[in-house]
């Protein structure tokens, strides 16, 4: 194999470990074991690798700018209010470090290969903080096993990446557990994008739910959706034109719980008589529906905290005390659901 062919990747595969392992061996990060780096440095030897262009420029300079990227996703990160918590809590742990943010957007694959191309190559960031994307989205991959240095905001398939997770299956069973304890027991539920790890998870976590109460599952009750208003409406336009009969359900978003909310009131329905409803990221609307929303809080501003917090750490080579952190939920309870108010 000619050296100018040799890649991180072809080092990792040789040596047994991931891209990302390799990557802090050759740094001579201490997180990586003494016989794992003696190994992938040896392979490196021998092949004669040469760093690429990602990492010179690393060494050479820092732009004491963080890149937070937003991949091809149903949000819109700019008029969401979940994520505007997010940024708030990314940008009070920048400011006191001296670094700037640099936001990414995309509204497809090829818009977003070209937009971590320019972060990656160019070197306009030092490192990333990874919104998740589709787990069919080739370019995350890309960009994890760059060894640019990042930080991911969800699961991650390899132990090797700096995670901040939501407790997403945790959460959905508490929402489906709390209807349960209402007495209501056929309870939809609304997914987001199936492939999404966080629609996964969040289905994951409504069946264990029934499982708990020994209830069969029943796929006739979850539809899968988009995350909209309008994409809860429709969910409820489905299971209406097949027949589905429910007295509660769970919705993966709260905006879908809201679409959802305002379909069954304009088809006659009481909320929460006839239909109790719980959502999940406690959005301000929430609040302020009539009735108002029971939800699952996960604190996306203490997330922004904790990922910036991390991603630093990590430039400034200082130990890091976890790979993966995962942040507990919270379920506020409202009048949707029809139990006692906790907030």
């Amino acid at each position: 194999m000619h050296k100018r062919h040799i890649t991180l990747k072809d080092i990792a595969r040789i040596a047994g470990v991931s891209t990302a392992t390799a990557s802090l061996a050759l740094s001579g990060d201490p997180r990586v074991n003494v016989k794992t780096r003696q190994t992938v440095e040896e392979v490196a030897r021998r092949l004669q690798y040469v760093p690429n262009e990602i990492g010179r420029s690393l060494r050479a300079k820092k732009t004491e700018t963080i890149a937070l990227i937003f991949p091809n996703t149903p949000h819109n990160a700019f008029t969401h209010p979940y994520f505007v918590q997010l940024l708030e809590g990314i940008s009070e742990v920048l400011v006191q470090h001296s670094f700037h943010l640099l936001v990414s957007t995309s509204h497809n694959e090829t818009d977003e290969s070209a937009a971590y191309d320019k972060i990656l190559r160019n070197r306009r960031a030092d490192g990333i903080i990874l919104w998740p994307a589709s787990i069919k989205d080739r370019n995350i991959s890309k960009i994890v096993e760059s060894g640019f240095p990042i930080v991911y905001l969800g699961k991650w398939h390899h132990d090797e990446i700096f995670t901040v997770e939501r407790n997403e299956q945790g959460g959905a069973r508490l929402a489906v557990e709390h209807l349960l304890k209402l007495g209501r027991n056929r309870i939809a539920h609304i997914s987001g994008p199936l492939d999404f790890q966080v629609s996964i998870d969040r289905l994951e976590g409504y069946r264990q739910a029934l499982a708990d109460r020994k209830l069969i599952y029943d796929p006739a009750l979850v539809v899968e959706s988009d995350f909209t208003l309008e994409g809860g409406a429709a969910a409820v336009r489905k299971l209406a034109e097949h027949g589905v009969a429910y007295d509660a359900m769970f919705a993966a978003n709260d905006l879908m719980a809201i679409g959802a909310m305002r379909e069954l009131q304009a088809a006659g329905r009481s909320v929460p008589r006839d239909v109790a409803i719980v959502g999940c990221d406690n959005i301000e609307m929430a609040s302020l529906m009539t009735p108002t929303l029971t939800t699952i809080s996960h604190p996306l501003r203490l997330i922004g905290n904790l990922a910036a917090e991390k991603l630093i750490a990590v430039l400034n080579r200082q130990e890091v005390d976890e790979m993966r952190t995962v942040v507990p939920t919270q379920l506020i309870v409202r009048e949707s659901c029809g139990g006692q108010a906790t907030s």
